[in-house]
């Protein structure tokens, strides 16, 4: 009996005489440590898609306010049409085609961790509608020149324009 009782606190003395109960002490911690750290990156990785989300609104918003502005060019530029003011509205954003493999799989370039999928094209905003407001345009045959120059210039159907005078 002496001797089963030597076996069940074998484990026990050989750590404490062996000076390594410290060691199994600092192992739990750093476990515990590292635990807690792994679930910080969790937040940052949040942070991020939060951020390219917003990145992606704001590049939407500089294709809007561009093609705004160019258009508002081009309809000063015609001939009895001043102080205009143009309005796009934008269907989505940013549309990426990638690369599929015969399995119909986007093609991956890379490894690890920067493995990314290869695109084809990038496709910018589709326009949904453009509303104009200028001087003349109580004209029929303004309205019905701006109407076929934005339509025209931006590819969609003149349903999708307006334009209107000011007062």
């Amino acid at each position: 009996m002496g001797e089963n009782k030597s076996k069940s606190h074998g484990f026990l003395s050989f750590v404490r005489t062996k000076g390594r109960l410290w060691i199994l002490i600092g192992g739990g911690l750093l476990g515990v440590l590292l635990l807690l750290l792994g679930g910080m990156g969790e937040t940052s990785t949040k942070e991020e898609s939060t951020d390219a989300l917003a990145a992606r609104v704001a590049e939407v918003e500089a294709y809007e306010l561009h093609l705004e502005k160019q258009i508002k060019a081009l309809c000063e530029a015609v001939q009895g049409v001043g102080d205009v003011d143009v309005m796009i509205t934008l269907e989505g954003g940013y549309t990426v085609s990638y690369t599929e493999d015969g399995d119909g799989k986007p093609v991956l370039v890379g490894s690890g961790s920067s493995e990314e999928a290869l695109f084809e094209r990038i496709s910018a905003p589709v326009v949904g509608g453009v509303g104009i407001v200028c001087r003349g345009g109580n004209s029929a045959a303004v309205r019905q020149t701006l109407t076929e120059l934005v339509a025209t210039t931006l590819g969609i159907s003149a349903n999708r324009v307006f334009v209107t005078g000011k007062s």
